[in-house]
């Protein structure tokens, strides 16, 4: 069980986070739960594709890492490579928790952090801390990634919703031959219906533009070109090994 403690500049003034840990469990995934708030900046970097888990009708956004299982092609020796991290990784060992109220809803959060992470230590890494109490640059950091996930949810439920009235869902067969023995098949994967999409009218238009989603899913559909580059960081890895 996580050893979960309520974030303060006093019993956590020497606290750094180690960010180039690239034996991280958490970081080493090939895919990430992303949100439709983050979609500009990670389509620069990550295919993105919705991933729906057979016999479900719940949809999610994914950001594709790797390849094979537990592989992040984007982490090297120093950390990642990459100029935006997904909110789920950037937070690092830190969540939001919350008190409950006299009706038991949650209220009053609190940044906490889970002390058994490997990433917690005060010899290296990233200070939690100023010298004198106040927040470094890195905790900023970690907050914006937090409040991202916060928020992430109502995103999500608004793209997905409008993803579904206008019927823009798309299957997507992803296979990728590596090598004369190696081949890579991502199921239960789906993309923006690009025909459909160009075909919607002004009021469709103007709907997706009203909730500010319209962009996100002409980036999805972009952000298929990355799987180019996911391609050759593989074949580089490989190469190396």
């Amino acid at each position: 069980m996580s050893n979960i403690a309520v974030l303060n500049n006093v019993d956590h003034a020497d606290i750094k986070i180690s960010v180039s840990d690239t034996h991280s469990v958490s970081d080493n995934v090939n895919r990430c739960q992303i949100y439709a708030s983050e979609i500009t900046e990670l389509q620069k970097e990550f295919p993105i594709l919705i991933y729906r888990a057979e016999g479900s009708e719940l949809l999610q956004l994914h950001a594709i890492l790797g390849l094979e299982k537990n592989e992040n092609l984007f982490l090297s020796a120093t950390g990642w490579t990459t100029r935006y991290v997904p909110a789920l990784l950037a937070r690092g060992p830190f969540s939001i928790g919350y008190s409950k109220n006299d009706n038991g809803e949650p209220t009053d959060p609190k940044i906490c952090l889970d002390m058994d992470d490997a990433r917690v230590n005060t010899s290296q890494g990233e200070a939690v801390f100023m010298p004198m109490g106040g927040e470094s640059q890195y905790l900023q950091y970690v907050k914006t990634a937090l409040q991202t996930i916060e928020t992430g949810a109502q995103f999500n439920h608004t793209l997905f919703t409008l993803i579904n009235e206008l019927d823009l869902l798309e299957p997507v067969s992803i296979q990728i031959k590596l090598s004369n023995v190696e081949q890579v098949n991502l199921n239960n994967y789906y993309t923006i219906n690009q025909q459909k999409l160009s075909a919607l009218d002004n009021n469709q238009l103007a709907r997706l533009n009203q909730y500010g989603m319209l962009s996100a899913l002409f980036f999805i559909l972009s952000s298929m070109g990355n799987f180019q580059r996911l391609i050759e960081l593989k074949n580089a890895k490989s190469a190396v090994l």
